[in-house]
């Protein structure tokens, strides 16, 4: 059996590392980037690099941004009365994508699960709770996808929130259970958010 060189099967190991990408798609991946030239490699490096040094977690939604605070937050037509909760930054593309939020967002950092030692203070709940108590808040969508996971931790937040004044809504269900909202096709996510339903 041939033994792939230490670096390869390192590169391999590393790109195996990422979301969706198991060996056999890394070790396709590793021989793609090594049959291209340096420069390629290189650059791609260099974003990789870059992206670390310059992207930052907005203050005020902890989603994505280079400076303290997201365009999207910083945006005077945005309505501030609407905020959409999501569990990861890259939640937020869907909509902003398809065009049919208008409001503010507030990314948890994942969903609550005990078994895997994720509680409320591990995430940006709190966080969530005092600026909805510090702001004009009038709606809370709650848009944390359909795993039982997803499920307890809008439990737990309408639960926190029962006797907040604030309206809370959760995405209506066109979205398969169990799917991610990164990859939910525009129609899907426009149909379930009008029909988002309160909870």
């Amino acid at each position: 059996m041939l033994n792939s060189p230490p670096a390869l099967e390192n590169l391999v190991q590393e790109l195996s590392k990422l979301p969706s990408i198991g060996r056999k798609t890394a070790r396709r991946l590793a021989f793609h980037l090594l049959s291209g030239d340096r420069e390629k490699m290189e650059s791609l490096a260099d974003a990789l690099t870059q992206a670390k040094d310059k992207i930052v977690h907005c203050s005020r939604c902890y989603g994505f941004s280079e400076s303290e605070i997201c365009q999207i937050c910083e945006n005077p037509r945005r309505d501030e009365g609407i905020l959409c909760v999501v569990e990861r930054a890259s939640d937020i593309l869907p909509f902003e994508n398809s065009g049919i939020h208008k409001g503010l967002y507030f990314v948890l950092g994942g969903v609550l699960s005990p078994l895997d030692g994720i509680k409320p203070e591990s995430l940006h709940i709190p966080e969530l709770i005092k600026r909805i108590e510090q702001e004009n808040t009038r709606e809370l969508i709650l848009a944390l996808g359909s795993s039982p996971e997803a499920e307890s931790t809008a439990l737990y937040i309408d639960r926190v929130l029962a006797n907040s004044q604030v309206r809370r809504t959760r995405l209506a269900r066109g979205i398969p259970v169990g799917s991610e909202l990164e990859f939910i096709d525009d129609i899907t996510m426009l149909r379930a958010f009008e029909e988002r339903v309160k909870i």
